[in-house]
């Protein structure tokens, strides 16, 4: 992958751990300034050397992304990236509301409402990623059942990412939904040590998050105005159906 120096400022909102850390690192090498924004800050995060760690970020509440509004100052972003998600195993049994609204909080209305936050810094040119999943996809249908919250949020995110593309076209600015692949990270192997899957085998299969990490930066290199509202599988390159 190709150096770029000055690429500008990137913001990642979910960079403390995971595929948001390994995205921090292959940004920094692309030449971004990174602004890595999470609630709380990991030790790798601090270790990292990002241009900025920015604690307190939460993409939930009212007021949330303020510490990134204060950082930002004057300065335009050039890539934002929303990686924070939330993921509960549930099944038609015993899905109930409460789950079902805490997996929408996360998973689909607080990345709108954090690019709704940053909109006076998004400018031509600029872009914006939101990590989707397969699993969000209607029409994919090879990820099996179970898993409705998850589901239905990140379908919601879909919905919101095609709006955004809509509603930002004019003014030059591109987004993209990007299903970062099955990873090797806490949340996929906590799902699969509550699905009753012994321990040496939750991480069987998976990508690891560096490999997924530069294979969602080829695809946000693809990203233009001709591609625009696209639903990209980074593991596979391919276009998901809706």
């Amino acid at each position: 992958m190709a150096v770029k120096q000055d690429t500008g400022v990137a913001v990642v909102l979910g960079a403390n751990r995971g595929i948001g850390l390994q995205l921090c690192k292959v940004l920094q090498k692309q030449g971004y300034v990174v602004l890595a924004a999470c609630r709380k800050a990991s030790p790798a995060l601090n270790e990292l050397g990002a241009h900025k760690v920015l604690e307190g970020v939460d993409i939930c509440i009212p007021g949330g992304m303020k510490p990134v509004l204060r950082a930002l100052e004057d300065q335009k972003v050039a890539l934002l990236i929303v990686v924070a998600g939330y993921q509960h195993l549930d099944s038609l049994a015993d899905v109930n509301a409460d789950g079902l609204r805490q997996h929408f909080e996360v998973n689909s209305i607080g990345p709108l409402l954090a690019v709704q936050a940053l909109r006076p810094w998004l400018v031509s040119g600029t872009k914006v990623v939101l990590l989707g999943s397969k699993m969000g996809s209607c029409g994919d249908g090879r990820t099996g059942g179970g898993l409705y919250g998850y589901r239905m949020s990140k379908a919601a995110l879909n919905s919101a990412g095609a709006t955004l593309a809509h509603d930002l076209r004019a003014d030059g600015i591109h987004v993209a939904i990007i299903h970062p692949g099955a990873v090797d990270t806490d949340m996929c192997r906590s799902i699969r040590a509550a699905m009753g899957v012994p321990e040496a085998n939750r991480s069987k299969g998976l990508l690891q998050a560096d490999d997924s990490a530069r294979r969602v930066v080829t695809m946000i290199d693809r990203l233009d105005a001709d591609t625009s509202c696209t639903f990209w599988a980074a593991d596979t390159g391919e276009v998901l159906s809706w």
